[in-house]
């Protein structure tokens, strides 16, 4: 477990180098399945380094508010208290706004008019980047492992 919750305070956890790459691999007759994780991990990193810290300090914030629903037997599970912050968020009038802009995303989505370049451009362009690598070193194989579309 990375984060640690504990006497209702953020422990955040030491800085550590993931394990792969030539970390253990459990999994070594599996190369895609390991890509796969190595991805998950590299962004469950990101998320737990960046944005849960963000997370905890609003909840110090507001702590009376997000602890006043927890039960006490709950005050040092993460995963309660974060829920009970959240639904103080969700009444927030950013998070209701946040709400509207997200219909007005899906509508300009289903009729084409909205220009999916500008949403998340690096995050985007890692994950572009990876697919057409992976793509391009499967194309350089399929003569030993098949073409997919066969």
């Amino acid at each position: 477990m990375r984060h640690v919750k504990t006497i209702c305070e953020y422990c955040p956890p030491p800085f550590r180098k993931p394990p792969f790459p030539g970390g253990p691999r459990d999994w070594e007759t599996h190369p895609s399945w390991i890509a796969g994780m190595e991805a998950l991990n590299a962004y469950g990193d990101w998320v737990s380094s960046f944005v849960m810290p963000i997370a905890f300090q609003w909840i110090e914030e507001h702590k009376a508010e997000v602890y006043a629903s927890v039960p006490e037997q709950f005050r040092d599970d993460v995963g309660v208290v974060i829920a009970a912050a959240f639904r103080l968020v969700k009444e927030l009038p950013a998070y209701q706004s946040e709400l509207e802009h997200s219909a007005a995303y899906e509508a300009e989505l289903a009729n084409g008019d909205l220009d999916p370049s500008t949403i998340n451009p690096v995050w985007t362009g890692i994950v572009k980047k990876v697919r057409t690598e992976t793509e391009e070193a499967f194309a350089e194989q399929s003569s030993l492992l098949g073409d997919v579309a066969e």
